[in-house]
């Protein structure tokens, strides 16, 4: 057995230290009151299929050592007070089903990284301060499932990207949020479950 050493801090300079079997598949740091992690080591982590570090107070962090875990399935990193969020290294965990980046302070988001997640089934980023979004790569998460928006600062949303994710089953969007689409897809044979809710509040262009 052999056993890494994951070094993290607290806002007061308190040191976290954690010790991760490198054959495990899923590393939880939640909860550790953690400002910031140094995650380099995670390369030494093969296996890895589930990362958390959700309910934390990081502010900025690294995801450049996960471009190479085609593997990971989940990353949960809500309930933090991150304002920025670098996800391009994202674009190798092909096999990411779950993201969490709900309950920070987001402002902004480029989501096309996620365009390589052709497993994505949730993306979760309601209670944020988005003030716009581009979802337009969505439409090549044709297994999409879930995605939650609400409590944000955007004012109009164009949901025309998820009119292509067949699976859709879960969207959730603030009651007084300006929805448009294209005109085109009104006429769709099938419509995703998750949009049937809004179709009648739907601004078509």
């Amino acid at each position: 057995m052999v056993e890494i050493t994951i070094w993290s801090e607290t806002k007061k300079g308190g040191k976290v230290v954690e010790r991760f079997d490198t054959s495990t598949t899923s590393i939880d740091l939640n909860d550790r009151r953690i400002a910031t992690t140094d995650l380099s080591v995670l390369y030494q982590f093969p296996n890895l299929e589930g990362l958390t570090l959700s309910g934390n107070e990081i502010l900025n962090i690294d995801l450049s050592v996960l471009r190479n875990h085609s593997e990971l399935l989940e990353l949960s990193l809500n309930g933090n007070i991150m304002e920025l969020i670098d996800l391009s290294p994202l674009e190798g965990c092909t096999s990411l089903m779950h993201l969490d980046l709900s309950f920070n302070k987001l402002k902004v988001i480029d989501l096309v990284s996620l365009g390589k997640c052709k497993d994505l089934k949730a993306l979760h980023l309601y209670e944020n301060k988005l003030e716009s979004i581009d979802l337009s790569i969505l439409s090549t998460c044709k297994k999409l499932r879930n995605l939650t928006l609400e409590k944000n600062q955007f004012k109009t949303i164009d949901v025309s990207a998820l009119f292509l994710c067949p699976n859709l089953m879960k969207l959730g969007l603030d009651s007084e949020l300006k929805v448009t689409a294209e005109a085109k897809l009104k006429e769709q044979a099938k419509i995703p479950i998750a949009l049937k809710p809004y179709l009648s509040r739907i601004e078509w262009y």
